[in-house]
């Protein structure tokens, strides 16, 4: 198991620009910023860097996730429908994807990606999925 700081250099060389200055502290974070990276930490399987991210940032996403919590609790948004979360998951990958800083680092993540979907006997996802 990778330590935090391992993992966290780890993601940071995968990110692009505005997803590093967001992990620096240069760009605010916000709560659907925590949810996109949180994801992404757990698929590249960076758990520890994941739990990190909540303890630096977790603050600054405090208020705005109490108050999805809190009308998410509400009788009338129990029949809404949300975006598929495996949807969105799949969009945010193909996004790190192509803001990855190198193209050495894009084709990893491409890599990565199609071992991860073939395990799971999926066809590696394409922006055509989400038009």
């Amino acid at each position: 198991m990778m330590d935090v700081e391992m993992e966290k250099r780890k993601f940071l060389n995968l990110c692009g620009k505005r997803d590093q200055a967001l992990l620096s502290g240069e760009k605010r974070m916000t709560l659907g910023d925590m949810e996109r990276l949180t994801y992404l930490t757990e698929f590249f399987e960076l758990e520890n860097y994941g739990i990190a991210l909540w303890k630096e940032f977790g603050d600054d996403v405090k208020e705005p996730l109490e108050a999805m919590m809190k009308m998410l609790d509400e009788p009338e948004c129990i029949e809404d429908r949300w975006l598929d979360d495996e949807a969105k998951g799949e969009k945010w990958l193909l996004e790190f994807q192509q803001l990855a800083l190198t193209e050495e680092y894009r084709e990893w993540i491409r890599n990565y990606i199609d071992k991860k979907y073939e395990e799971r006997g999926l066809p590696y996802p394409t922006g055509a999925d989400f038009d």
